[in-house]
Order: C-alpha cells, then structure tokens, then sequence
C-alpha cells in the first residue's frame, strides 16, 4: 500500500512547473501549472492535512545554464523554495519541483521513497532558511532595482520549460 505522503508528493510533482503558473498552494492545480512557491505551499498544506509537522525550506542558488536568455540577467542568483516534513523524529526535505518531463532537459526531478531527503531541484549556494531563522534569503541583494533583462529571461525560460515537454 502507497503511503498518503507519496500520493501527494507524486501528485503536486506531476503539475508542471512554471514560473508564469501559480504561485499559491490554492491556485496550483486551477491554474494547472506552478512555481516552486505553489508546489511547495500546496505540499506542505497536504503533509499538515496528513497529520504531518511540515514547513517551508528555502535557500539561494543559481539559475540554470539555459535558455540562453540567462546570460542577458545582472546575475544569476535566486531564491528556491522546497518543503521538509518531520518522519520518525526527524525532518527531511521533500522537493517536488520538477515535473516528471523536465528530466530530459537536465533538471533533477526528485525521486522519494517517503522516508529519505529527495535530491533539491537547486543545489543550495548558501545556508538554508526555516520558519524562525530570521530574514528570509535575498536574491542579488544590494543591487539597484529589478533587471531590465529579467522579463525577458523569464519569458525564454518558460518556453524552454514547454519545449522540454515537447509543447513548443
């Protein structure tokens, strides 16, 4: 028998991930596609639902190699959230970022057997951030307004998204 906790993470990792999607656990699966915002928040509300402690994880990193549209940005970095539930006395990260297609392009899409860490969809490139930590990590902190190059970036990257899935 699958445990509940699988079946969730399975179901909101099979939402396709896109940063022009959701952002809110409640608007995931209307919108039909979501953010690592949205499908963390959506997890961690399904592992509470469960009967589960389960909270928000979040940590800087750098955006991918690709599409080529990220080299036009003043820097790579960002902010990934996940989500860590609390097993047997101990809390594990349960990342379900990537949807199953995002593979093929070189994305890690998580594997969890509901006991272990998954793999991060992001390595972290800088410590992790928890409820009651303190300030929240900031992206390119102290630089000078938004990037000009930043809609554009996000524009080519959810094509890249959709042409990973074969969708064009």
């Amino acid at each position: 028998m699958t445990p509940a906790r699988l079946t969730l993470f399975t179901m909101i990792r099979a939402v396709p991930y896109a940063t022009d999607g959701a952002h809110t656990a409640e608007a995931l699966f209307t919108t039909g596609r979501g953010d690592c915002l949205a499908k963390s928040a959506a997890l961690v509300r399904g592992l509470r639902d469960l009967g589960y402690r389960a909270r928000p994880v979040r940590w800087l990193y750098h955006l991918p190699d690709r599409p080529a549209e990220v080299a036009l940005l003043r820097s790579r970095e960002d902010v990934h959230t996940a989500a860590e539930a609390e097993l047997s006395g101990r809390w594990v990260l349960v990342d379900a970022t990537h949807d199953p297609a995002l593979g093929a392009a070189g994305l890690t899409v998580a594997e969890w057997d509901g006991i272990s860490d998954t793999a991060p969809a992001y390595p972290p490139a800088g410590p992790l951030w928890r409820p009651g930590d303190g300030p929240e990590p900031v992206p390119n902190r102290g630089s000078v307004g938004p990037d000009p190059a930043g809609a554009v970036y996000r524009a080519a990257f959810n094509r890249w998204l959709r042409e990973a899935r074969g969708g064009g």
